[in-house]
């Protein structure tokens, strides 16, 4: 498929978005050999770039999905173009520090190369007019950019990506330092990778500490184009069935609705009151499930958990149930 008779949707910086003649429910994204730093102010055209750009997505999104992670992924085409899901990208964006980098050192006056002790989740507005700047979880739900429950999600997805992509890299003597993901929203209201993963939205260093993303573009410190090739060579040469699975804990929380009498909490209750804390009002007993798993978080698994609750774990006449993540 040539995508000669695709309409323009959107042109961002490096990237278009294509409407696809074989569907309306996907889209083709095709890769530029733009790249861009500083929100734009320096680009360039480097040659081959978006091919590279389009392999690296395709190779790690694949791999993601192999491991239970949703993407929006549906297929490669002729081209430096992929085939995915169409889907409302939300307005919040999300990135993760195994090691300190970039914006995150002059925001807090780290020293480049400090080891995070566990991986580092922030939030940031998708906003050039602003800057992009970094958002809280709490001003965007208040700011109806994305619910506590959607963001919780992303957080977890976010970690496993983490964990996966990091431990397919260390197989090749690479460290992720950092990575920049963005969620889509389908009309079922599924939340799902979407965008690239690439040296476009990575930070990756060699055993030399050698940047292999657009850094290097960022500082002109190398060739783009050359460290790219080497990224996804390596990335090729790893095993991807090597990686074990990262344990994912989630918590399900049964409470008894209101109105309906709880004689544990009522028993509670009375106890604290004899033990002098007199301004106790009410006390709900519930059942806590801590449920360990070796799949990633993803809107299937989510479905899974509700059906889990309604026939095993909660009476939905008589309780309520909620998935922590």
């Amino acid at each position: 498929m040539t995508g000669e008779h695709s309409d323009l949707i959107r042109e961002g910086k490096v990237k278009r978005v294509l409407s696809d003649p074989a569907s309306p429910d996907t889209i083709i994204i095709e890769f530029t050999d733009a790249v861009t730093a500083g929100d734009g102010a320096k680009r360039a055209e480097m040659l081959g770039k978006g091919k590279l750009a389009c392999e690296t997505s395709l190779l790690l999104l694949r791999y993601l999905q192999q491991r239970g992670i949703a993407t929006h992924l549906v297929e490669k085409l002729d081209g430096p173009r992929l085939r995915c899901r169409r889907v409302e990208i939300l307005p919040v964006e999300v990135v993760c520090r195994n090691i300190a980098a970039g914006s995150v050192c002059r925001r807090y006056g780290i020293e480049q190369g400090t080891v995070f002790k566990r991986p580092v989740v922030e939030f940031f507005l998708k906003d050039d007019a602003l800057g992009d700047p970094l958002v809280t979880p709490e001003v965007a739900v208040q700011m109806g950019l994305a619910t506590e429950d959607e963001l919780a999600f992303i957080r977890s997805v976010t970690l496993s990506v983490n964990y996966y992509v990091r431990e397919l890299m260390r197989q090749v003597k690479l460290t992720l330092v950092d990575f920049k993901l963005e969620f889509g929203r389908t009309p079922e209201g599924e939340l799902l990778v979407a965008d690239e993963i690439s040296g476009d939205t990575m930070r990756v260093w060699d055993e030399t500490s050698t940047s292999l993303d657009k850094d290097l573009f960022r500082k002109s410190t190398g060739d783009l184009v050359s460290a790219y090739v080497e990224l996804l060579e390596r990335l090729v040469s790893a095993d991807t069935k090597a990686v074990g699975p990262r344990t994912e804990r989630i918590v399900v929380e049964v409470m008894p609705k209101r109105g309906v009498k709880n004689p544990p909490g009522e028993v509670t209750m009375k106890a604290l009151r004899r033990l002098g804390m007199k301004g106790v009002q009410d006390v709900r007993v519930g059942k806590l499930f801590v449920i360990s798993l070796d799949r990633p978080v993803s809107p299937a698994l989510m479905r899974e958990l509700e059906a889990m609750n309604l026939k095993l774990l909660s009476n939905p006449v008589a309780e309520t149930h909620h998935v922590r993540l």
